[in-house]
């Protein structure tokens, strides 16, 4: 997953979680909504720190896709995919004749 998802993540998590503690903890909606904020932020900068401490000891010589596998596999499920769409193109077709035939007698 990219880092992108995991501030996201921490951003709504730590939300609720703040929203959840805050809830709990105070009685008066401004102590509640602060809380809140307060959480979200501290959530979201442990998170921020470790992604940067990920991205800084991540070595980029092990992450080399193998690009000829990934083509195939794309290739496999590109195929699978239009034989899918041939049998729904089928059914679809089926099903509009057997509606008209049925229209058609029922016109009769």
């Amino acid at each position: 997953m990219k880092q992108d998802n995991y501030m996201s993540f921490s951003v709504v998590a730590g939300f609720f979680l703040g929203l959840i503690i805050s809830i709990l903890k105070f009685n008066t909606p401004e102590l509640i909504i602060l809380g809140t904020i307060v959480c979200t932020i501290v959530l979201y900068l442990i998170v921020t720190c470790c992604a940067s401490f990920y991205m800084m000891f991540l070595d980029y010589s092990q992450t080399k896709l193998n690009r000829d596998k990934i083509d195939s596999t794309l290739n496999y499920y590109c195929n699978e995919f239009d034989k899918k769409e041939k049998e729904v193109l089928g059914v679809r077709q089926y099903l509009k004749h057997s509606i008209d035939t049925l229209n058609e007698n029922n016109e009769k």
